[in-house]
């Protein structure tokens, strides 16, 4: 799991509207998620504080290193925009998880540490086989992590730099499972803000999980009030304008995704943020098929319907998106394809 990430009480899911704006910090407001009660732990070993010295591989902690009597290092997965994440056994849970720490200074800024525990406590409703699962929320050493559910696999990112695109017969269930994900998410009314490969995981049975859901303020290091929050190369033109995003701006994102899917490459390439926010404003990328001759039509129409450039111009919903593709509906891939039946 290189980049990226006890259950709630679930509860019923509810229909999110594609044009309802879902700005996060109006979501569960009024929750809160405390910490878990325990006894006042020691001041840990000076090799195992958050500013203490590094291990060879500059990780913090090492193999065999027990954090807050719960979880048991195995070893360093890899280090992400927000900090370091870490494969460990959950000695209470009796399992294995990822910890992802999350940026410093977040305990020091009360509004924003609520926020992100707002979030937390949405996320962890969300139970799908193609979503990441968070277990919990902890401290350690003046800085909070979260326990995710481990992926023992690669993401997508990694695999596509590897391999270059997927073929097609790979490539759709793939890109299903991710609009599973997805629906099951907005179902919620959780936004991802940041769907790209590196959030997307991928085990050594081809399960999909969708990772890092509403944490793309945490990463950019801003307040989730900023609409702008998340990666330049995956953001929808709202999105780049600090517009209101909603769930057809996840469903750009899922466009581009897809694009990198089945072509192997970015729908844009730029040198810079600002020329990315240009490029997703003002430019229609290439077509698939110029890429890959002879991709399935369906492939084509579901991906650039996606990157209209127009909210209302996109698919509703990632399920309508997953219909589209080949072997799904035809009449909601004509729909995707703008056509009147």
């Amino acid at each position: 799991m290189p980049s990226g990430d006890a259950t709630a009480t679930a509860t019923a899911p509810v229909s999110v509207d594609p044009e309802q704006t879902l700005p996060v910090q109006d979501q569960n407001a009024d929750l809160t998620l405390p910490l878990p009660d325990r006894p006042q732990a020691a001041p840990p070993p000076a090799h195992l504080t958050l500013g203490g010295s590094l291990s060879r591989n500059g990780a913090r902690f090492v193999p065999g290193d027990i954090l807050n009597d719960r979880y048991r290092v195995v070893g360093l997965l890899g280090r992400g925009g927000m900090g370091e994440v870490y494969r460990a056994e959950d000695l209470k849970l009796d399992q294995e998880v990822a910890l992802k720490f999350l940026p410093r200074g977040l305990e020091q800024d009360p509004s924003r540490l609520q926020l992100f525990l707002n979030e937390v406590r949405t996320a962890r409703q969300v139970t799908h086989p193609n979503v990441c699962r968070v277990y919990d929320v902890d401290e350690f050493g003046g800085q909070h992590f979260l326990s995710m559910e481990y992926v023992d696999g690669e993401d997508l990112a990694t695999s596509l730099q590897r391999t270059g695109r997927l073929p097609e017969e790979r490539a759709v269930p793939v890109a299903r499972q991710i609009c599973a994900g997805l629906a099951a998410a907005h179902e919620q009314g959780i936004l991802h803000r940041d769907l790209k490969p590196a959030n997307v995981m991928i085990d050594g049975r081809g399960q999909v999980k969708l990772t890092d859901f509403g944490l793309a303020g945490l990463a950019a290091g801003l307040g989730a009030e900023d609409a702008r929050a998340g990666t330049p190369a995956y953001m929808s033109p709202e999105q780049t304008s600090g517009r209101e995003v909603t769930v057809r701006s996840d469903i750009y994102g899922l466009g581009l995704v897809l694009y990198e899917i089945f072509t192997g490459r970015p729908p844009f390439r730029a040198g810079s943020a600002a020329e990315y926010r240009t490029l997703h404003k003002e430019s229609r990328p290439s077509s698939p098929t110029q890429h890959v001759p002879g991709l399935d039509p369906a492939v084509e129409r579901a991906i650039m319907g996606c990157l209209a450039k127009d909210p209302a111009r996109r698919p509703a919903s990632a399920l309508a998106v997953s219909a589209a593709l080949p072997g799904g509906d035809p009449l909601a891939a004509a729909l995707a394809a703008g056509e009147t039946p």
